[in-house]
């Protein structure tokens, strides 16, 4: 998988979820799921919201006023895929591990990840797909997970609740090889753009 198709597919679902593709979870339904364990965190490292990963790594906060923020490892890098725009994303030195953030105004964070299932169910390289409802840093979330077989990479996807507007929803995707799969808990440090806005004024 070039992730680069996974975020143009993304562009477009949000489109198509606007024109009927909310009757997704016919195809590959939202699962509800219950909260994990959560594990010993050491001092300064974090943990995602699923208690399942930590990182120990140093971070820096990135993200910008329209996508949303997050903190990322200090080597990733700001990039832009190719023929896609709007995208917040990062990655490592290598390109081989990404985070995108992105909005999505007047779509709600269900409709968005009915669409992105329905679509990515069509797709012959995606094994595993799975879908729950879940918290990502506290707020309410459909996340999306799957394997592509092509490149033996992961992708986990939250369609977000704003929940200063319930209508729109803000998108997180990390993509990842299996030996990464640590930046997982980057999830936890998501803030919304009124949310920071109101940390940052503390």
């Amino acid at each position: 998988m070039k992730f680069a198709n996974t975020a143009a597919l993304l562009a477009v679902c949000g489109l198509l979820s606007l024109t009927g593709c909310g009757q997704a979870e016919e195809t590959a339904s939202i699962a509800e799921t219950q909260p994990a364990t959560k594990p010993f965190v050491p001092e300064g490292a974090i943990a995602d919201d699923s208690g399942e990963f930590v990182y120990t790594g140093q971070l820096k906060e990135v993200g910008d006023a329209e996508n949303g923020y997050i903190k990322v490892p200090v080597t990733f890098v700001q990039f832009q895929e190719e023929g896609v725009s709007g995208l917040t994303q990062y990655s490592d030195p290598t390109g081989s591990n990404v985070i995108t953030l992105d909005f999505y105004e007047g779509i709600p964070y269900e409709d968005a990840a009915n669409s992105i299932v329905y679509h990515m169910a069509e797709d012959e390289n995606v094994e595993g797909l799975t879908g729950a409802s879940v918290t990502v840093a506290g707020y309410n979330a459909k996340q999306i997970y799957c394997h592509y077989t092509d490149d033996d990479k992961f992708v986990v996807i939250w369609l977000i609740e704003d929940p200063s507007n319930p209508s729109d929803s803000y998108y997180l995707a990390i993509e990842f090889f299996n030996e990464s799969a640590d930046i997982m808990a980057c999830s936890s440090t998501f803030r919304t753009v009124h949310d920071h806005a109101g940390e940052s004024q503390r």
